[in-house]
């Protein structure tokens, strides 16, 4: 491993160290805010910018080094010259191909529920006018003819 290689490692894992634990840091003083607010403390849960500072005085060291770090890198031209280009990964692009054909399959599906959906419209409408225009007698008489002449009654 280079040392460029290895400085933007370091340079990374901080970055998502202090990230993380900003984010808990967070989390943790909502939650104990939402504990004593449910306790009965209202002053104690409203987030103030001492308890604030009194967590993050701790991670500030790691926080400053973080930065050191991403200033020297970019004072000394330090980075990744294949950040610019995309990943070869052959799983990825198998996955990417998976997305693709799922979206077609899906725009063509919608395709079809759209033509379903159209059609079971309009035959509800030419249902719906038959039944006003008094189509329906009509089929249910010519319907008790056609049966009564079959079964001999008629």
């Amino acid at each position: 491993m280079t040392r460029k290689k290895a400085f933007l490692a370091v340079q990374s894992l901080l970055c998502a160290l202090v990230a993380g634990l900003l984010a808990a840091g967070a989390l943790s003083l909502y939650a104990d805010g939402a504990a004593k607010q449910a306790a009965g403390d209202l002053f104690y849960a409203m987030f103030t910018r001492e308890r604030a500072a009194a967590w993050l005085l701790p991670i500030l060291p790691l926080f400053l080094c973080s930065l050191g770090l991403t200033v020297a890198g970019l004072i000394l031209g330090i980075r990744d010259e294949n950040a610019d280009r995309p990943v070869r990964d052959e799983f990825l692009l198998r996955a990417l191909s998976r997305v693709r054909e799922n979206a077609v399959r899906r725009q063509a599906d919608r395709k079809t529920l759209i033509l379903r959906t159209a059609a079971l419209l309009i035959a509800l409408i030419l249902i719906a006018a038959g039944i006003l225009n008094g189509g329906l007698e009509d089929v249910l008489a010519k319907g008790i003819a056609i049966c009564t002449e079959c079964v001999g009654l008629g």
